[in-house]
């Protein structure tokens, strides 16, 4: 039996960024890239108007594909704080708890007011000239105009959607093993990374990765090498 590694995109991208992780996952997880609406092969659907209808929707899609299956999940910068919160609302609907979570290029939950000032600043500003600034965008992105322009345009309404989020301290930490995957280069401090900690029972582990805030690209092979050895194979017995 595999366990089905559901990805979260982050903001202003889809599913697709994780397609190229299929070759590098080991023969005992199956890939799963988790669709917001409004991109990818959900193009024609309506974005989603706050960070809890886009919740419930990958919830929806984990329940849906995971009954009865072993699951964990990843999520990258706004996937990282969807993949937070899913494991609660999951929690809450009585769906059995993920076997790891992997939460990548984004401070712990605590730090989320800082987070969302920064939110805020990028989508007063003009999306031409966001797209100007280092790191603003990956590069193998930039080159083409026409993905360019979708992922100005998915990036506004996740940025507003990241401004309805409102972060609620938990009863219980996460109770799964957790995984942190963090840029050197990145603008998150080694504080708010190491606050992930008081989110979890005791099993969390930090990995820094050489690289921006979009190290997911540059160093993927790294990552999926991280996630192969952190969820071991089912016993068939």
């Amino acid at each position: 039996m595999k366990t089905i590694l559901f990805c979260i995109p982050y903001a202003g991208d889809s599913a697709t960024i994780y397609m190229q992780w299929k070759q590098l996952l080991g023969n005992h997880i199956e890939l799963y890239p988790l669709e917001p609406a409004g991109r990818g092969a959900r193009y024609d659907e309506p974005f989603d108007t706050n960070f809890t209808s886009m919740t419930n929707d990958l919830a929806a899609q984990i329940k849906q594909n995971a009954k009865n299956k072993q699951y964990a999940v990843f999520g990258h910068s706004m996937g990282a704080v969807l993949a937070y919160e899913l494991y609660y609302l999951l929690s809450e609907e009585g769906f059995p708890q993920p076997r790891h979570l992997f939460l990548s290029g984004r401070p712990a939950p605590v730090q989320n007011n800082r987070k969302k000032s920064f939110l805020s600043r990028l989508v007063s500003e003009k999306v031409g000239e966001l797209f100007q600034q280092s790191g603003g965008i990956p590069a193998e992105i930039a080159k083409h105009p026409e993905l360019a322009r979708k992922f100005k345009q998915v990036l506004k309404s996740d940025l507003r959607i990241m401004n309805t989020y409102q972060y609620i301290p938990k009863q219980e930490r996460v109770g799964c093993p957790v995984t942190i995957f963090s840029g050197k280069q990145d603008e998150i401090s080694e504080e708010e990374i190491l606050a992930w900690k008081d989110h979890s029972n005791n099993d969390c582990k930090i990995v820094w990765v050489k690289g921006d805030h979009f190290f997911l690209h540059s160093r993927k092979e790294e990552l999926v090498s991280v996630i192969n050895q952190s969820i071991p194979e089912i016993s068939s017995s």
